[in-house]
């Protein structure tokens, strides 16, 4: 097998961002962490801090319940309103340390 071959299905990588900083223009793949506000008929609302949004679930089976938090792994999709999510991988991030999480990202 050839290498491009091996890289022709490659995922480019999901950029850790906050709701609000989500450029549809740009943006392909994103890594949300957030809290659970709602989930029903296959949609997820997390709220970040910055702000909140619906994300498709599609045939993901997920059990979260208000208030856990999660980071989502989701396609950006522009749309006349601004952008669609659609979750590609959804972690339940229970006794993750938030403010070590975020002592650690402000090092990039």
């Amino acid at each position: 097998m050839n290498k491009e071959m091996v890289f022709q299905y490659r995922r480019l990588p999901a950029k850790c961002k906050s709701i609000s900083d989500i450029e549809p223009e740009k943006d392909i793949r994103v890594s949300l962490l957030g809290r659970v506000i709602d989930i029903s008929d296959g949609i997820l609302v997390i709220d970040d801090g910055s702000t909140n949004a619906q994300i498709k679930l599609g045939e993901l089976n997920v059990d979260l319940n208000p208030g856990d938090l999660v980071r989502v792994f989701a396609r950006v999709l522009p749309n006349e309103e601004g952008f669609e999510l659609r979750a590609e991988i959804v972690q339940n991030m229970k006794g993750l340390n938030v403010e070590l999480y975020k002592k650690v990202k402000g090092l990039k």
